[in-house]
């Protein structure tokens, strides 16, 4: 069973927790999202189930990452695409010591790009859409100045690591 979410033209991921309602607007032909989720989790095994588009299946042990709503159309594949790259957008804001954990790779991975139907059409504009916030998000960062400091971050814990499997003498008394 998918979980059921349909596209809304005009988006809107809050945070709040008061907002609950369905968002209607006129404007759209698609019909509004569920309640909001604001993507906050007491630890890191929760989040995953909670995005709109994973779930678990029979037979896995772990979740699928990419089991999307059937779309009717083109136009409806390309903005549940849209949608779903803002649910994991909004959810890796909200929960930053979540990033850079191997969640999107999970994702690409249990896509199906030999599928010639809608849903190529629904990845296509996922990562379409990731690719202009990360556009938006780049140009706020000095990148080589960030990488330099993400590569000196990961020398650190291996060096860390390497102490730590270090057998300690013993002190003589």
């Amino acid at each position: 069973m998918v979980k059921l979410v349909r596209p809304v033209l005009g988006i809107e991921l809050t945070s709040s927790a008061t907002e609950t309602q369905d968002v209607h607007q006129d404007a759209s032909p698609l019909p509004p999202l569920g309640p909001r989720s604001r993507y906050r989790f007491a630890g890191p095994h929760a989040k995953d189930l909670s995005l709109p588009f994973i779930r678990r299946i029979a037979g896995r042990t772990y979740p699928h990452y990419w089991q999307p709503a059937e779309p009717k159309d083109e136009f409806e594949a390309c903005a549940l695409g849209r949608q779903y790259a803002a649910h994991l957008a909004q959810m890796l804001k909200l929960n930053r010591q979540h990033s850079g954990r191997g969640l999107l790779f999970r994702i690409a991975s249990d896509m199906d790009f030999r599928d010639r139907s809608h849903r190529r059409s629904m990845c296509k504009s996922f990562f379409n859409y990731l690719e202009v916030l990360l556009n938006l998000g780049a140009q706020q960062v000095d990148l080589a100045q960030h990488v330099e400091a993400m590569q000196r971050f990961h020398l650190s814990l291996d060096e860390l690591e390497t102490l730590h499997r270090k057998p300690r003498r013993k002190k003589r008394s």
